[in-house]
């Protein structure tokens, strides 16, 4: 399968937005000279993963929802790299605790920086992923606008970590735990990623724009639905996908026991022969490729793959609905349902 490309969009911010984050990153690498103990090796390492490349998604949603509100992008643009810092932070972090050693064609922050001592690895990630947090704030709160505006932005900001934070805690026990039904694992994900992916960018860019009640109502509409339906389509590539598109190895949710949509409702769609496999089979760090490959053969013929599809796809359908009549301009309503089916139909 051949990845479709991304829209314009995205590509135009990246390329926009890539030099702008390896210009801060370099001011800050200048504020670590002069330390007793060289950390620049930590800062090139961390520089690598973060300039490795990446779909930039929530950088430029943070200019769309500015843009949304009717006022200049240009206004938004330091809070859209604080949010690219901000996903960083979490990747670096849920690298380490998922034991993930590839991103993005290359190697994760902890096993970069791991090669003396794997401990002191894993910790120096964690902290790198607490830097780039630090400076998402930084980031934000330089917005060039009112500072109620950056304020009120910083607030969501806090309150959407929360819920991430959660989400991964809630992740990192689910294996451990009784399978969880639809609702339970719709609930974990939107906490986990469903909130911060689409929903956080579009809001800070829209309260740094000062958007009014109508158009914070059609961003929530759009987000909401649409962090569900990547989601779906992220586990889906992360079972089904190539690694050569993805960057990241394929069947590496099943190795980790995640409770996604696709586990739970082949568990309850599946023969009971073979949802007993795949109770067996989930959580297995040893599963071997072959027995990865039966467990695919469960979640295709059991129906639930086609099932999760449909229901990624009914989800986007009412995202891209959200903004039908709404008061966002429709150029930048046109981007957003573009970026919108990339998100939920890309194959990488």
């Amino acid at each position: 399968m051949t990845a479709a490309p991304p829209p314009a969009a995205l590509v135009r911010y990246a390329r926009e937005a890539d030099p702008l984050l390896r210009e801060f990153l370099a001011r800050k690498g200048q504020e670590l000279r002069g330390l007793p103990i060289d950390l620049m090796p930590l800062h090139d390492a961390l520089t690598d993963y973060l300039l490795r490349g990446g779909k930039r998604l929530r950088g430029a949603l943070v200019l769309l929802g500015c843009q949304a509100a009717g006022f200049d992008a240009a206004a938004a643009w330091s809070a859209s790299l604080g949010l690219e810092l901000l996903h960083a932070y979490l990747l670096i972090h849920d690298d380490f605790m998922d034991g993930d050693e590839l991103r993005r064609g290359g190697p994760t922050l902890h096993v970069a920086l791991g090669k003396r001592s794997a401990h002191l690895g894993d910790s120096l990630a964690v902290l790198a992923g607490s830097l780039c947090e630090s400076w998402a704030l930084e980031l934000l709160l330089a917005s060039p606008v009112e500072a109620e505006r950056t304020v009120a932005a910083a607030k969501l900001l806090a309150s959407a970590l929360q819920q991430v934070i959660l989400g991964q805690s809630l992740d990192l026990r689910a294996p451990f735990e009784p399978p969880l039904d639809d609702d339970g694992v719709a609930r974990l994900q939107a906490l986990k990623t469903g909130s911060y992916t689409f929903e956080l960018p579009l809001r800070i860019g829209a309260t740094i724009g000062g958007a009014g009640p109508g158009v914070l109502r059609a961003l929530e509409g759009f987000a909401r639905p649409l962090g569900i339906a990547f989601q779906i389509a992220d586990d889906l590539l992360g079972t089904f996908g190539s690694s050569g598109l993805t960057g990241k190895p394929s069947g590496t949710d099943l190795r980790e026991g995640k409770r996604t949509l696709l586990v739970a409702r082949a568990l309850r769609m599946a023969t009971p022969q073979d949802a007993a496999l795949l109770g067996e089979s989930l959580g297995r760090r040893d599963l071997s490729e072959s027995g990865a490959e039966a467990v695919r053969g469960i979640l295709l013929r059991s129906g639930a793959a086609a099932s999760c599809r449909e229901e990624a796809d009914r989800l986007l359908a009412e995202a891209l609905a959200a903004l039908d009549g709404s008061p966002i301009p429709g150029g930048i309503a046109q981007t957003l349902r573009e970026i919108g089916t990339y998100a939920v139909q890309r194959a990488s």
